[in-house]
């Protein structure tokens, strides 16, 4: 083989090796991070009206659990539900939107810095005429799948019968 196929081969494996543990090591973790300050808003809520909870953070479980399509193994805070529903529906509502809020400000923060690093590129490619893509594609692609990853779990999360959203509704007191 000539240098050239060589140099393409080499590129082609390391591409499927970036995308390989990105899908399969550094998205899971990313989410597992999300799923935490989510998780940390239920209790912030949780705890300003004095019930207390836990959340219990499994780092060697992220990845197997991330490819699991089995809600029950998604990361949950624990608390006693008999104090819950004493609270009044709008403190339960505080409750259950402030996990929802915190995943609207990752996804926010996360669509601003994409913003901003395709500006940057742009100006890289435009005025510099000396673009290094490798590093700005790459946290590109790494930001983009942790966007999605995180639409489709606040989307799950409003509309799944254990989301936030439904378990608010499951809830509240209507006559």
């Amino acid at each position: 083989m000539d240098e050239f196929v060589k140099s393409e081969i080499k590129k082609v494996f390391h591409v499927a090796a970036f995308l390989f543990i990105t899908i399969f090591f550094i998205l899971p973790y990313l989410v597992q991070v999300s799923t935490y300050f989510h998780e940390r808003g239920h209790q912030r809520v949780l705890e300003k009206y004095g019930i207390e909870s836990y959340y219990q953070l499994d780092l060697l479980s992220t990845v197997p659990d991330f490819f699991n399509s089995n809600v029950d193994k998604l990361g949950v805070t624990r608390f006693n539900l008999a104090d819950y529903k004493k609270l009044n529906k709008y403190q339960r509502a505080e409750i259950n939107i402030a996990g929802i809020v915190s995943d609207l400000r990752f996804l926010f923060l996360i669509s601003i810095y994409l913003s901003f690093i395709n500006i940057y590129m742009f100006y890289r490619i435009r005025f510099t005429k000396k673009p290094n893509l490798i590093l700005i594609l790459a946290v590109n692609w790494i930001l983009f799948m942790w966007l999605l990853a995180l639409v489709q779990i606040t989307v799950s999360n409003v509309t799944n019968s254990s989301g936030d959203v439904l378990q608010l509704l499951n809830y509240l007191e209507i006559p």
